[in-house]
């Protein structure tokens, strides 16, 4: 079993990511989140010491403020037919 991770969008929809292969120390996902984060600030490269999950979630320049809202198992995602029907609650 797959666990996602369940991360808002700036258009109030959302986005599920799935990491792929090993994340124990949880960077791969810090790293999406940075990426994901970002507005207008494309040139600053991912820096783990600088962006922390803590600095992603309170805003960086140039990002806006974002964290995770849930982690789900892959199962608990609609199959592509009935997915638009699918609605988040936090």
């Amino acid at each position: 079993m797959a666990k996602l991770q369940v991360i808002p969008k700036s258009d109030s929809g959302i986005s599920v990511v799935k990491i792929i292969g090993d994340d124990l120390d949880g960077l791969k996902l810090t790293k999406t989140l940075f990426e994901l984060s970002r507005t207008t600030d494309m040139d600053t490269h991912f820096d783990p010491a600088v962006h922390t999950r803590e600095a992603i979630a309170a805003g960086l320049p140039g990002h806006r403020a974002l964290s995770l809202s849930a982690e789900i198992e892959d199962e608990d995602v609609p199959d592509r037919y009935f997915r638009e029907a699918w609605e988040w609650e936090e």
